[in-house]
């Protein structure tokens, strides 16, 4: 059936359609777009994984929300709020190359509303590409994606919001726009000791306007390396607000902590942690920690940290002017 679709420049594969199929599809190698709603901002722009077999795969269960997984060429950080389930739940994967090690990402998932594969371009006259969109005009839904590339330990990744971004892929930094612009610059620091467990606090700094500062609301989430870190257990997290002094080592207990009391401990199968930064406000911290398996391949990181916007922003101003640099807006631990 997918052999099909795929031959066919014109093909349309509806939600409708998926709900008829059988319980899994594979489609490989076509353009993906994740995101789809142009009001709510940052999408990513990038491709299924030619390399890995299946790289996407459909599981309709007899009740409750199907899953899709998709193996894409880069990584994927995505956040939505209000996070209400939907008839599908994305969940975006990442294999490295062999020449790596073949480690595989997880990244948070998130609830869609439609897929579309059709022809791309003009049309639909293109190749083959797989559009994965929210919810068409649900009140007060944000939901935001960036792909990135790691790069080394000593360099910060490449990051896109895909169609809203314009300086993807450089290897210098842009220059900022001249009308209003805020930025988000997160990054974490880990800290040993701690035996089983990865542990960070990972700094959020906003950037704001100097004129006409505007408070945001951001989510932190966070994808991890399965070679290093356990995909059986969940992350835990608790946020430490502005007043945390920055290189301090966490209490031994970590959230559980007495000298912690005031933090509110959450855990779940990936970091989403949702906080708002008034304007000119101080960096926001959180601590972040999951149970250690193993070791990543050489070179390459163990987890990732971005921060979303989901709230908030200046008023009228271009979504790329409201993180307008955004390859320090996601953050690799080694």
């Amino acid at each position: 059936m997918i052999k099909c679709l795929a031959g066919s420049l014109k093909a349309a594969l509806s939600l409708a359609l998926l709900a008829g199929a059988g319980s899994v599809l594979a489609i490989d190698n076509v353009a993906t777009l994740v995101g789809g709603d142009t009001a709510s901002g940052d999408q990513a722009t990038v491709a299924l994984d030619s390399t890995v077999p299946g790289a996407f795969s459909y599981q309709r269960p007899p009740s409750g929300v199907a899953t899709a997984t998709a193996y894409l060429n880069s990584h994927v950080f995505c956040a939505e709020t209000p996070r209400a389930p939907t008839q599908v739940s994305l969940h975006p994967r990442y294999q490295q190359s062999v020449t790596l090690g073949s480690d595989v990402w997880q990244f948070p998932d998130v609830y869609v509303h439609s897929f579309t594969y059709q022809g791309g371009g003009v049309g639909n006259a293109g190749a083959p590409a797989l559009v994965i969109g929210q919810a068409t005009s649900q009140v007060n839904k944000q939901f935001r994606c960036l792909s990135s590339f790691p790069g080394s330990s000593l360099e910060l990744p490449n990051v896109s919001m895909g169609l809203f971004d314009s300086g993807f892929g450089g290897n210098t930094t842009p220059t900022a726009p001249s009308g209003p612009h805020q930025n988000v610059t997160v990054n974490a620091e880990l800290f040993s000791g701690f035996s089983g467990l990865s542990v960070s606090v990972v700094k959020i700094d906003t950037q704001f306007d100097f004129s006409n500062p505007a408070g945001v609301v951001w989510t932190l989430v966070d994808g991890f390396n399965t070679s290093a870190l356990s995909p059986l257990a969940d992350a835990t997290w608790c946020g430490l607000g502005t007043l945390w002094i920055e290189h301090t080592t966490p209490p031994p207990q970590l959230c559980d902590d007495a000298l912690l009391s005031g933090t509110i401990k959450e855990s779940g199968a990936f970091v989403r942690h949702q906080f708002s930064a008034p304007a000119s406000s101080l960096p926001y911290y959180v601590l972040v920690y999951r149970p250690v398996v193993g070791v990543a391949s050489a070179g390459t990181p163990i987890q990732g940290f971005a921060a979303l916007r989901t709230g908030g922003g200046m008023v009228g101003v271009a979504e790329e002017s409201q993180d307008w640099y955004t390859d320090d807006s996601v953050w690799y631990n080694y």
